[in-house]
């Protein structure tokens, strides 16, 4: 596709679902998120993430997964029934690299998801944003008793290598999962441009919230930014690691934040993505 700075790209509108409405205890569930004040469970990020990769395919093609950049700030809730418009517009064109202004908006049009996609047409070197080679794994954090630390600035340090989890998705999971995102895209289900089904690209964004699970007990976490830096795209029936380290802790407006570098690769050591993912881990008001 030609692109030309200030281009509108088609507008695309989602029926927004909770995919995680069931998560008693998480700020996705009706009841808890009732209890900080939101007027029903909000719609994961992964999932809003989602709702944007078939613009951003549409837009840069087989090269998305594996040169794709998206950075993205959580800006307000969405909730399960909305009618989301997807809408971008080309920030930045020239001959080797674009640059997409993208956002969510909600039904009343205020804007939910702000961000910004880059994908360049060549490979790009040494851009890497973070993580230059797989880090030496971090203990294990599980008790004798079975039991995991709880997840809190306290048992948390800058530079902090987490244990490293491992996972592996099946197709039938990895097609159920685009699905349950409103993607009905070939690439997840027959074929794709890779030569076999892939998981769909934003799927990987989760990887750093199931890290933090894997190290410490679960607690209602809350995604506040995320930047993925794609590196090649991730298969079904493999096995997927998941390394990374506390990049930063810090306090905003009464909420407490960890951010995350994570790296994910495949069972041959292929780099799927890189993340760096910003949760809010305590929440003001929250006992």
């Amino acid at each position: 596709m030609k692109f030309e700075a200030g281009q509108e790209l088609p507008t695309r509108t989602v029926t927004a679902r909770n995919t995680a409405a069931a998560e008693a205890g998480s700020i996705h569930h009706d009841a808890y998120a009732a209890r900080l004040g939101y007027r029903g469970g909000l719609v994961p990020g992964v999932t809003l993430l989602a709702y944007l990769t078939p613009t951003l395919i549409a837009a840069f093609g087989e090269a998305w997964p594996q040169r794709g950049r998206l950075r993205a700030r959580f800006v307000r809730p969405a909730y399960d029934g909305d009618a989301l418009a997807i809408a971008a517009r080309v920030d930045r064109a020239d001959a080797i690299d674009v640059t997409l202004a993208c956002r969510i908006d909600s039904p009343d049009g205020r804007t939910c998801v702000e961000a910004q996609a880059s994908c360049t047409a060549i490979e790009p070197g040494e851009t890497k944003p973070w993580r230059t080679s797989i880090p030496v794994a971090g203990p294990s954090t599980v008790a004798p008793d079975g039991s995991l630390p709880e997840l809190s600035h306290w048992n948390l340090a800058v530079g902090q290598e987490l244990s490293p989890l491992t996972y592996r998705l099946s197709l039938a999971q990895a097609i159920a999962w685009a699905a349950e995102a409103s993607d009905d895209s070939a690439w997840y289900r027959d074929a794709s441009p890779f030569g076999g089904p892939i998981v769909h690209p934003a799927f990987f964004a989760r990887d750093a919230i199931a890290l933090l699970r894997h190290n410490f007990a679960y607690k209602a976490t809350v995604h506040a930014e995320t930047d993925l830096a794609y590196q090649g795209p991730g298969y079904p029936e493999r096995d997927h690691t998941v390394y990374g380290n506390v990049a930063n802790l810090y306090e905003r407006n009464g909420n407490s934040y960890v951010v995350l570098d994570t790296l994910t690769v495949d069972q041959d050591g292929r780099e799927i993505v890189r993340n760096r993912h910003t949760s809010v881990i305590q929440l003001r008001g929250e006992a």
